[in-house]
């Protein structure tokens, strides 16, 4: 009787076999009967359920091959079969093995198990699709490519379909685009892809940050899949821990050049050992303690001038063991929760906090609530709603926001709204996450520019005797009038915002991106409900929160209707001149148009009842929220909505910034 190895040997080494099996009409009767068998095999599954993995590794491209994502295949199926995983794996395949194979990894996906599909090869985004190359089609035609390649998402949809209690998709395919050799201006890497649409269980993990390309190796195994390897060697094979070990790697031995990224709607636990995982479903649950624990941290006595000289010595340092070294000595120092972040980004184990425990405490005297302190880099704890946080110096300043539920759009009751805002519908937003406390300055953009070279189609609509012309020589340095470092950029696309975000992600080892369009209503609105976050109805009140189109800016907006005050600026004004919402987030209305991550959708007909954004629809043109320095009482309010083409720049149009915390 076949074996779960021999099941795997025979679907990787007899691609002659099957081409003769699917000329003589069979080749699907084998292939069932192979992992049918292997099935059968598997033992000790938790509730009897199935674990199956696809794992393809493409090296032998005609234009652009590889050397490791064979390697890869191999080496990483037989991890997993040693996990109790039934492997599927295939190397080196093209366009039709790559399709069949995954039509059977569909069908042989049972409900209530768990999916795992691992690709390693070349990997392209186009039009907002991620593909996954065969072996045997060139790089010369995007037509080519959508055609014959696979898309990622297509996989990730036919593994939601089979209703499994987790799916896991691995890929390693960012690695050198092969249309840079080929003369092509693409040079993305693959783009993030929407847990949402797949329902919860799902857990998707990319060798390196959206956008980024990833280093193929120099040894056996891609430098991803080498460490992937080696994170599933350690016990405890949770699969937060592991792709944890495997991030804390990469971005070690690339020195941060190089960060994994991984999106996740798993509940609960799931780890890659079958034995682990069952033992841990078997575990009972702990009933809670009687009696009450107060985890306040012992601040350690300490001497601030021997601290101080100390922190000096290795503020620069990249060894962990000097960061690790200064937590045996400081650790109630007020650079602790910074030192052990350092410790961690560089490949450290950093002690927890010492913790005081005492049992039923003493009711405490509520004290005054004191103001936000600003949290260095890399605090570990998730700091409280309206904290500031900057992640580096030339990073924006970030404050967190509350988790909460709000109603998104206009109802009847308001007179100005538009089609596109209705119907109204009540959204659950997932916090406390951080956001820009400001917009993106064109002090903080010009350190992005600096540091990555980046390069501007010309071209940029410019408001001009009243109406938007687009002038060849605008860009995000001239918009056409004057700017200081302090005001928002704008002139600036959606895939300029997007690369802002990437690059932030990368520097900091934060998960930086836009706001969905959910997040940032709720954000606007900051628990108002009203038309704008300020509670005072005349117009004339709107100068005294935002810039906005007024009798300051006539003579910019001839024949525009404006509101009947002066907030004393004709065009942008520098961040923070207005007050903060309620959330203390400045200018989220009015001083320039944000980017959000959306695609276009006209209304919210079967919009979700969660703040993910909403990547179905137009997505070559992306929503816009909150109103500029020339909007007029229409267009500035927190529901009213907007779109452009993701290439196009506005001399009115700029974007803000959000991240996971901690």
């Amino acid at each position: 009787m076949l074996n779960s190895k021999s099941c795997r040997s025979w679907w990787r080494y007899s691609s002659a076999a099957i081409g003769a099996c699917v000329r003589a009409g069979v080749a699907f009767l084998a292939t069932a009967i192979c992992v049918g068998s292997a099935l059968g095999q598997v033992a000790n599954r938790p509730a009897n359920e199935t674990r199956v993995a696809l794992i393809i590794g493409n090296s032998d491209y005609k234009a652009a091959p590889l050397d490791n994502p064979a390697n890869d295949a191999s080496d990483l199926a037989n991890a997993l079969e040693k996990r109790g995983f039934t492997v599927l794996v295939r190397e080196n395949v093209g366009e039709r093995g790559l399709k069949e194979a995954v039509d059977v990894f569909a069908k042989h996906l049972q409900k209530g198990g768990i999916g795992l599909f691992f690709f390693a090869g070349h990997g392209i985004q186009l039009k907002d699709q991620n593909y996954l190359i065969p072996v045997d089609i060139g790089f010369d035609s995007d037509a080519d490519i959508t055609y014959k390649a696979v898309s990622a998402e297509y996989v990730l949809s036919r593994m939601a379909e089979a209703g499994n209690r987790v799916n896991v998709v691995i890929l390693d395919a960012c690695r050198n685009n092969p249309y840079q050799a080929s003369g092509r201006t693409n040079n993305k890497g693959l783009g993030v892809m929407n847990v949402g649409r797949a329902e919860k269980g799902t857990f998707i993990a990319y060798a390196t940050s959206p956008g980024s390309t990833a280093s193929d190796g120099k040894g056996r195994n891609g430098l991803y899949t080498k460490h992937l390897l080696n994170a599933l060697e350690v016990p405890d094979t949770d699969i937060d821990k592991v792709f944890g070990r495997v991030r804390t790697g990469v971005v070690r031995e690339t020195d941060g050049a190089q960060v994994p990224w991984t999106s996740t709607s798993v509940i609960g636990n799931f780890y890659f050992d079958a034995a682990e995982d069952l033992a841990a479903l078997r575990r009972p649950v702990k009933p809670l303690p009687a009696k009450v624990e107060d985890t306040r941290v012992v601040a350690a006595p300490y001497n601030p001038a021997e601290e101080s000289a100390y922190w000096e010595r290795i503020k620069d340092s990249r060894n962990p063991a000097d960061y690790l070294g200064y937590l045996e000595k400081f650790s109630g120092a007020r650079r602790a929760a910074y030192a052990r972040w350092m410790a961690q980004k560089y490949g450290g184990t950093a002690p927890a906090p010492t913790r005081l425990a005492v049992v039923s405490p003493e009711p405490a005297v509520p004290s005054p609530p004191a103001r936000p302190a600003v949290v260095a880099a890399g605090g570990a704890a998730i700091p409280s709603a309206g904290t500031a946080i900057r992640d580096c110096q030339d990073c924006p300043t970030m404050v967190t926001v509350p988790g909460g539920e709000y109603v998104m759009g206009s109802g009847r009751e308001e007179k100005l709204r538009e089609p596109d805002e209705m119907p109204p519908h009540r959204v659950r937003v997932a916090g406390p996450f951080a956001v820009g406390k400001f917009e993106v300055t064109r002090g903080e953009y010009a350190a992005f520019v600096r540091e990555t070279n980046r390069e501007h189609a010309p071209g940029c609509h410019s408001l001009s005797g009243g109406r938007f012309h687009k002038e060849p020589e605008a860009n995000w340095l001239r918009p056409g009038f004057e700017q200081k470092d302090d005001e928002p950029v704008v002139c600036v696309s959606w895939e300029d915002a997007e690369a802002y975000a990437a690059w932030l992600s990368r520097k900091t080892l934060k998960a930086y991106r836009l706001l969905s369009e959910a997040e940032w209503e709720y954000v606007a609105r900051a628990g108002s409900q009203g038309s704008r976050h300020w509670t005072e109805v005349e117009q004339a009140a709107a100068c005294r929160y935002a810039s906005i189109a007024d009798s300051s800016a006539k003579a910019v907006l001839p024949g525009m209707s404006l509101f009947p005050c002066s907030d004393g600026v004709t065009h942008t004004a520098p961040v923070g001149k207005f007050p903060a919402n309620a959330f203390g987030v400045h200018d989220m209305l009015g001083n320039a148009w944000e980017w959000v991550e959306d695609c276009w959708n006209v209304g919210y007909a079967g919009a979700p009842s969660t703040a993910l954004p909403r990547l179905t629809g137009s997505c070559t043109e992306r929503a816009f929220r909150g109103g500029a320095w020339n909007s007029n009482p229409i267009t500035l309010r927190s529901a009213y909505r907007d779109r452009e083409s993701k290439n196009e720049r506005h001399d009115n149009l700029g974007f803000r910034v959000a991240r996971s915390l901690p």
